[in-house]
């Protein structure tokens, strides 16, 4: 008996310890989600651009899943999930938060390929009218999953003492809804990614041709590739794992403890990488949670001057490349008052 004590108290201590990592870890992700989100909805700049609102939606995708795991955390504290209802609840809500997040990475890359490619095309695919219908899928698709998970015939819960999520295989419907999950992450992720190889083939092109605008220099470019790549590596490896890691993984506590915390990070890596190569936003956050005054916050659209030019000089302005999410407007021309 008294050998059995030390080996209670150490599984004890794992599960406080793993609880309070997910708590903290949730929470940051949460933070940095929520500081995007400020950014974007009071910048009437930002928000006029349809780029910034599916990144406002994957913000809110990100939010959701943060709430989820942050209530996992206590669970795992416990070890307990309390209620099975509570389970099932949280897990109606992060799955189809997951689904619609991969959606909408789908879309967003394609309105970054049609920006670059065609303004006719981005006048008609991504319309204020249109956009409405580009929402409307992923949020359908998401109702869908959501509705199926809440029913009687499909599930899925946290696993305190797997520290994981599983499908409940006694219901009748769960492994054709793990199926259809598994189709979308598996397929969406990549065909993102194939997507922005085209973006940054046509930039790669353009500009080999002089066809490319002077905002997307080679800075600008070297951003887009690196958001690409790191968004897109990151979730293949997360869905490829977590759909297959019966194949892929051991099937011990802790593979699965840190496949748990590979999902709960997903929701930090968009915010993360695009603070990290937008200086601008950096210091538009900094401003507005007061650390740094808004006369050293650089402007969004440097390049834009509001000098009364003679009409013979107007036509020469340049103008703004519409909807410049990846490019970033930080390796624009600045004014001399700004160096």
């Amino acid at each position: 008996m008294s050998s059995l004590l030390p080996e209670v108290f150490l599984n004890e201590l794992i599960n406080v310890m793993v609880g309070i990592f997910v708590l903290v870890l949730s929470a940051l992700c949460l933070l940095v989600n929520l500081a995007v989100i400020r950014i974007i909805i009071v910048d009437s700049e930002l928000f006029r651009l349809s780029c910034y609102k599916f990144m406002l939606a994957l913000c809110f995708a990100d939010c959701a899943l943060s709430c989820v795991h942050f209530v996992t955390g206590f669970f795992t504290i416990s070890p307990n999930t309390f209620h099975l209802g509570i389970c099932q609840a949280l897990g109606a809500i992060a799955t189809p938060s997951y689904v619609f997040y991969t959606i909408v990475t789908i879309i967003l890359a394609l309105n970054r390929l049609v920006v670059l490619t065609s303004d006719r095309l981005d006048n008609l695919l991504f319309s204020p009218n249109c956009i409405k219908l580009w929402f409307l899928l992923p949020a359908l698709v998401s109702l869908c999953f959501a509705l199926a998970l809440s029913s009687p015939w499909a599930a899925i819960s946290y696993w305190p003492d797997q520290f994981s999520w599983a499908y409940d295989d006694s219901r009748p419907l769960s492994k054709w809804v793990q199926n259809v999950e598994e189709i979308i992450e598996l397929g969406g992720i990549p065909l993102a990614g194939l997507i922005y190889a085209a973006i940054f083939f046509t930039i790669f092109y353009k500009r080999l041709n002089g066809l490319v605008l002077r905002q997307t220099g080679t800075v600008a470019e070297v951003k887009v590739l690196i958001q690409a790549f790191v968004i897109t590596i990151y979730c293949t490896v997360l869905n490829y794992f977590w759909h297959n890691s019966e194949w892929l993984l051991p099937n011990t506590k802790m593979a699965n403890c840190a496949l748990n915390f590979m999902w709960i990070a997903n929701g930090a890596v968009n915010p993360i990488i695009y603070f990290a190569v937008n200086a601008a936003i950096r210091q538009r956050i900094s401003a507005s949670f007061g650390f740094s005054s808004p006369a050293n916050t650089p402007q969004m659209f440097p390049h834009i001057s509001t000098t009364v030019l003679p009409p013979q000089h107007r036509l020469s302005v340049p103008f703004p490349m519409q909807n410049n999410y990846f490019l970033s407007t930080t390796n624009l021309p600045r004014r001399a008052s700004r160096n």
